[in-house]
């Protein structure tokens, strides 16, 4: 099996468990099930992944906060070092793309339906998101402001503040209401939020 196809088929059996954990959960999806859906023996299944819990814990690599503190090192965050604005408008537009992702919704659901089981994958995705990605983001915002682009006398904090808009957001108009809001209203309320974050952020004497 070339790199390509086994690639292509670890993503497919990914893509079933998360649909089979986020509807049965975690411990009424089995192996057997797994790859059934993928369309393949179980025996074949276990020369992909060890079991049940190696799938689990690629598929918070894949769609847990790591995935956007690795997109923070990537070049093009890397060409944007000395644009804020250009930054945080990225930064907004791709969290929106992975937020209307149907895996991504799968895999909040998976993560919410069982606390006590996935109390350890929890805290990893916590500890991801508050270390790594706010660290990473932090990193931006004091060069920003070591070359006088942004007012932010505490980056880090500068970094939870922006991260923060964003994600209230998120809570607003995709997971707080019965049915999410349509992409074209959170793209315009993600846009409201990052303009009044630069506004505040400006250096002074250039604020609006």
């Amino acid at each position: 099996m070339n790199a390509a196809t086994e690639a292509s088929t670890r993503d497919r059996i990914l893509d079933a468990a998360l649909g089979l954990f986020a509807t049965r959960g975690y411990a009424g999806a089995s192996m057997r099930q797994i790859a059934a859906a993928v369309g393949m023996r179980a025996s074949s299944l276990y020369n992909h992944f060890d079991g049940k819990a190696a799938i689990l814990a690629a598929l918070i690599e894949a769609y847990g906060p790591a995935r956007g503190a690795s997109r923070l090192a990537s070049p093009a965050y890397r060409a944007l070092t000395d644009d804020p604005e250009a930054f945080c408008r990225r930064y907004a537009a791709d969290w929106l793309d992975q937020w209307c992702d149907p895996g991504e919704r799968r895999f909040m659901d998976l993560l919410n339906s069982e606390p006590n089981r996935m109390a350890e994958h929890r805290a990893h995705f916590v500890e991801t998101l508050f270390d790594r990605e706010v660290a990473a983001m932090a990193d931006y915002f004091r060069r920003f402001a070591l070359t006088g682009r942004i007012h932010a006398p505490d980056p880090k904090e500068c970094a939870r503040l922006f991260m923060g808009g964003l994600t209230f957001v998120r809570l607003q108009h995709l997971l707080m209401p019965p049915e999410p809001s349509p992409r074209e209203v959170v793209a315009e309320a993600l846009d409201r939020a990052v303009g009044n974050f630069l506004a505040l952020v400006a250096p002074r004497g250039q604020a609006q």
